[in-house]
């Protein structure tokens, strides 16, 4: 009798704790359900398909998860992005054969009179902005609300990269329209890797008219085999933490379960902050590994800086540079009668009006960033230099301060990017400039 008392008290106590169990999982379940409907706006079980657009916001912040370095090196650009890589087969949307992410091949020739080619210059912000068009068409469908542009059909041509600075977009410009590339219109979209990039050149004593040391560093370093240990294990971390990332998201696809993709995306988001932290270790390292007696040993030649140039001359010399290649820019696309306009990106270590969301206190914010020195003190010498570009009859726009007047998230990262009502912004800035200094032109 005892031994069944014991099994009976046995069996209860099994059965409520599996009922405990299942009620506890369909409660996580329930939570995990209301989670995802508020975040993504669809039922879990009836989603569409989220791994490419999970890839697709990663790589725009900078996270490849595919290829370690799909940089290289190129003769006249510095570097270019690897030509096939990060083909997107439903927007027929891939880097072309000169290393830039776009819809076409260059040069791009009209096939008829109705159609107007944008260029667009810059860094990843301005690569963003580009590619943001082949998805939404902002630019394009808000410049068509002027009558001006209501029957063209507007092309917008990428000619941006993460981290080029000038003098790298003047030297783009000058080359595709040596090889017949035709422009009608050509935007420049810059000021934060001239300033933040450029000051990391000079701590690192390269020449800061030199491509970004950051980008440049490590295709320099495999050609000449002469990268830092140290600086070698900070990539494969970086490498190791995109497989871990990789194998996260191809497990969000497969979940079948609310609760098992609301911790997995925990586990994204938690690799996603790993990789940016190991990013900030690296750029360290680069700065205090590029030392004189071997960055030029190999084969690649990048000049050398004699001494790390003091701030104020250090900014100086960033600004004129930047000031001399967009008037250049100007001249040359002038003489063409091809209008030109120059904005200068917002960024949220500029200290202006806006109030930041707590989400972006939390995700684009980032005390340990190598981009505030430069962007604090580099800003406002650029600031400084708009009226003489105004006065050399360059189109420049002062754009830092566009997002203070929305409560909405904007930042996406802790380096520069925009989110989607971001690139809304900046679209509905650029084309209402646009279409107000032409027909400011019209009337003179």
């Amino acid at each position: 009798m005892k031994d069944s008392t014991l099994i009976s008290k046995g069996k209860n106590v099994l059965t409520l704790i599996a009922v405990n169990l299942a009620i506890a999982f369909i409660c996580l379940e329930s939570l995990s359900l209301a989670f995802y409907l508020i975040n993504q706006k669809q039922f879990f079980y009836t989603r569409t398909k989220t791994q490419e657009k999970v890839v697709e916001d990663l790589e725009r912040i900078g996270i490849r998860l595919n290829e370690s370095i799909v940089e290289r090196l190129h003769p006249f650009f510095g570097y270019v992005l690897k030509q096939g890589a990060f083909t997107n087969e439903k927007l027929k949307l891939k880097v072309n054969r000169h290393g830039f992410f776009s819809l076409y091949e260059y040069p791009l020739i009209k096939t008829h009179k109705n159609q107007l080619i944008v260029g667009v210059f810059g860094g990843s912000v301005a690569n963003n902005f580009a590619v943001d068009e082949y998805v939404n068409q902002r630019l394009s469908k808000k410049l068509k609300t002027y009558p001006e542009f209501a029957n063209q059909e507007i092309i917008v041509l990428n000619f941006g990269n993460g981290g080029y600075k000038q003098p790298q977009q003047l030297l783009i410009l000058n080359y595709f329209l040596a090889l017949g590339q035709e422009l009608d219109l050509v935007i420049n979209i810059d000021g934060f890797n001239e300033v933040a990039l450029s000051n990391l050149n000079n701590k690192a004593r390269v020449e800061v008219g030199m491509p970004s040391v950051q980008h440049l560093q490590p295709l320099t370093g495999l050609a000449n085999n002469n990268l830092s240990p140290e600086t070698m294990s900070s990539i494969v971390q970086i490498s190791t933490n995109k497989k871990q990332l990789k194998e996260a998201i191809d497990k969000l696809q497969t979940c079948q379960l609310a609760l098992c993709h609301a911790v997995t995306s925990l586990q994204v988001r938690q690799l996603v902050n790993s990789y940016q932290q190991a990013v900030v270790k690296y750029d360290r390292q680069v700065k205090n590994s590029h030392n004189s007696d071997t960055a030029n040993s190999g084969i690649v030649y990048i000049p050398k800086a004699d001494f790390v140039l003091k701030d104020a001359a250090a900014f100086e010399k960033m600004a004129s540079m930047w000031y001399e290649s967009s008037v250049m820019m100007n001249q040359v696309l002038s003489s063409r009668k091809i209008p030109y306009f120059h904005f200068i990106q917002p960024n949220q270590y500029y200290p202006t009006k806006r109030e930041f969301t707590a989400k972006e206190k939390e995700i684009a914010i980032s005390k340990d960033s190598p981009y505030i020195e430069g962007v604090k003190q580099g800003y406002p010498v650029l600031f400084s230099k708009i009226d003489d570009l105004q006065k050399a009859r360059v189109n420049v726009f002062n754009g830092v301060n566009i997002l203070d007047n929305t409560k909405e998230t904007v930042y996406k990262d802790a380096c520069c990017h925009y989110n989607s009502v971001g690139e809304d912004i900046l679209a509905n800035y650029i084309s209402s400039s646009i279409i107000q200094v032409l027909r400011k032109n019209e009337r003179s």
